[in-house]
């Protein structure tokens, strides 16, 4: 026996091809708390965002008068509906979008 050995024998997992795995890989420290909900902040201002120019768009789509006009100033009602129909567009297409990349990182995760 070596010399330099404590005389205890470890054990560790190896992959296929006989690569000792990470000790990350191999579970759960003892007195290491994990979170399971881990909230990604450009995410979550993405959601914000989905929320504000649908919301906000809608509102403004229903309580807008309907025959807003442009006269020699331009008035923020005008600004406010003419921007309302593709800021929903654009919101319904980025909650699309949200939801595929939620799908696709719940699939990484559970694949």
């Amino acid at each position: 026996m070596n010399q330099n050995q404590s005389g205890l024998v470890g054990f560790h997992e190896v992959d296929d091809d006989g690569n000792p795995l990470a000790a990350a890989a191999e579970g759960p420290v003892e007195g290491v708390v994990r979170s399971g909900l881990k909230l990604n902040p450009f995410i979550g201002v993405l959601w914000l965002v989905v929320t504000v120019l649908v919301v906000g768009g809608v509102a403004v789509l229903l309580n807008a008068p309907l025959s807003v006009s442009m006269t020699d100033r331009v008035s923020m009602a005008y600004v406010l509906f003419s921007f309302a129909q593709p800021g929903v567009f654009v919101g319904l297409l980025t909650f699309m979008g949200l939801m595929f990349w939620h799908a696709w990182q719940w699939q990484h995760r559970r694949g």
